[in-house]
Parts: C-alpha cells; sequence; structure tokens
C-alpha cells in the first residue's frame, strides 16, 4: 500500500506531467490530504470540476484500485503522523534514513525540473545580457536567499565583475545611492515581500536603474520597462524548517547564469585562473 508522504512526494515530483484535470485532482489532494478521507468521489469531482470517472481512472494511474483505497491510504498515513513530528515538507520525525533521503531527493529534482520548465532560454539570454552589460551590480538577497546571493557574487567576481554584496541591507542601500542607469540591481526574494528589497526596488525605479529580479512563481509581476525577472519553483507548501528545495532552484539559475556569462568571453577561463591564483597565495 502507498503511503501519504510517498504519494505526495509522487504527486509533487510528477505534477507537470499530468493532465489539466488531473492536476486538479492532484492540488486538492496535496493541499488537504485530511479533508480527501471525508468526501465522495462524487465530491471530489464536484470540487475539482471534473467527472467522477475521472477520479477513478486518477486513483488506479498513482496504484490504487479505487477512491476508497485513496482514503483508506490517507486515512492510515494520517493516523500515523499524528503522533510524529514534522520536520520538514513532507519528512516525519518517525521516518526512516532511507525514506528521509528519497523524500529530500525528490523535492530538490522537482524543483530543478520545474524551475527548468519555467524559464525559457530567451529569457536566460536576456538575464546574461543584463549582467554583461552592468558596470557594477549589487546583488541583494535576505534570509535564505542572503547565502544564494552571496554565492553569486563570489562567482561574477571571479569573471572580473565589480558586485557588491553582503548580509547588511543599509550598506546595500547607501551604495544604491550611487548606482545609475549603466549599473544594474539584482534582487533574489522567492516570495518578492521583504521590506529591503521593496525599498531597493522602489529606488531603483525612481533613478532609473536595471533591475534583474529572480523571485517565486507567486510573486507580483513588476510592469516597469527597466526590470526583469526570473522565475523558480519550490514545492515546500506544507512545514518548513529551512528553505532548502527554495535554495536549490535559486542556486541553479544562477549557477547557469554563471555558466553562461563565462561562455561569452574568450578569456573567461584565464580570469577564472588569475582569480584562483590570488586566492592561492594565501595557502
Amino acid at each position: 500500500m502507498h503511503s501519504v508522504q510517498n504519494l505526495i512526494s509522487k504527486l509533487s515530483a510528477s505534477f507537470d506531467d499530468l493532465s489539466h484535470n488531473e492536476r486538479r485532482i492532484a492540488q486538492e489532494i496535496l493541499d488537504d490530504p485530511a479533508g480527501i478521507t471525508t468526501m465522495t468521489s462524487q465530491n471530489l469531482a464536484q470540487q475539482c470540476g471534473v467527472s467522477q470517472s475521472s477520479i477513478i481512472k486518477f486513483c488506479k494511474k498513482i496504484g490504487l484500485s479505487g477512491f476508497p483505497a485513496l482514503k483508506i491510504t490517507l486515512s492510515a498515513e494520517i493516523a500515523r503522523t499524528q503522533s510524529a513530528e514534522q520536520i520538514h515538507g513532507d519528512i516525519f520525525s518517525n521516518d526512516p534514513l532511507s525514506a528521509v533521503a528519497q523524500k529530500m531527493y525528490n523535492s530538490k529534482v522537482s524543483a530543478l525540473s520545474e524551475t527548468l520548465k519555467l524559464n525559457s532560454t530567451d529569457d536566460f539570454s536576456i538575464a546574461v545580457e543584463k549582467l554583461t552589460a552592468a558596470k557594477r551590480i549589487i546583488i541583494l538577497g535576505v534570509g535564505g536567499s542572503a547565502l544564494v546571493s552571496s554565492d553569486f557574487a563570489s562567482k561574477l567576481t571571479k569573471l572580473g565583475k565589480a558586485v557588491i554584496s553582503g548580509s547588511d541591507a543599509h550598506v546595500h542601500l547607501a551604495n544604491l545611492a550611487r548606482f545609475g542607469p549603466e549599473d544594474l540591481l539584482v534582487l533574489i526574494s522567492y516570495s518578492g515581500k521583504s521590506k529591503e528589497l521593496l525599498v531597493a526596488a522602489e529606488y531603483a525605479h525612481q533613478h532609473n536603474i536595471p533591475i534583474l529580479r529572480l523571485t517565486g512563481p507567486n510573486a507580483i509581476d513588476n510592469t516597469n520597462s527597466n526590470e526583469f525577472t526570473l522565475r523558480c519553483v519550490a514545492s515546500e507548501n506544507l512545514v518548513r524548517s529551512s528553505s532548502i528545495a527554495t535554495r536549490t532552484a535559486q542556486l541553479a539559475i544562477t549557477d547557469l547564469l554563471f555558466i553562461l556569462f563565462a561562455q561569452k568571453e574568450a578569456d573567461m577561463p584565464a580570469k577564472i585562473q588569475d582569480s584562483q591564483n590570488v586566492v592561492n597565495r594565501l595557502r
């Protein structure tokens, strides 16, 4: 029998491969597994706007004999997890190591796959052009995104870019006051709602400073013509002890931008080696 944790992981990982109607059903299960146990197949069909036969077909597609089997599977796992602490996402305190490893792996793979699908090759080309054209760059991220911004800044510095990064948003805002249209502000935030980033973006808009934003799929779009957005996806919709899948998705994008940027310049390998040679003097 499937456990709901395996079912949720499976549905999350394969969500984009499902048909439109199957996605509706899967989303209902992901959003409220306990609620499904109180429904009939007809109730769920009405909730999802699909036929009752679609519910049965979906259950069989995911390896269950029918809707009653789905309810039993969900009920059994909910009862089990009531005595277990939810650590992160669908990982519980009494999960065996093998299950934790598989769930973590599935979460990361899903984040990478969904993020790649969300951004086109043209999107990445535009982002690299903005990085290339910038005289100076400020990379600002807070919380878990600060780790990503620091890593990205380190990589770009090796390629000869003048990059300002760090964890002190006040320093960033002070430096931003000396930026202009020939520079670039990079904002990294999954929610897009961090106050520090909102203040920085507002100032950049007022002074025609280009913005490259890396954010989540549900962040509000900005219609400012001087701003460009890349998006990442992370299915951490339950308990989050840390933004693990989010950072995985963010780092995938910044790493790709780094490689694409390096690919554009013929002397980039030499620049990287020069920077490494200087660091090696500390050994």
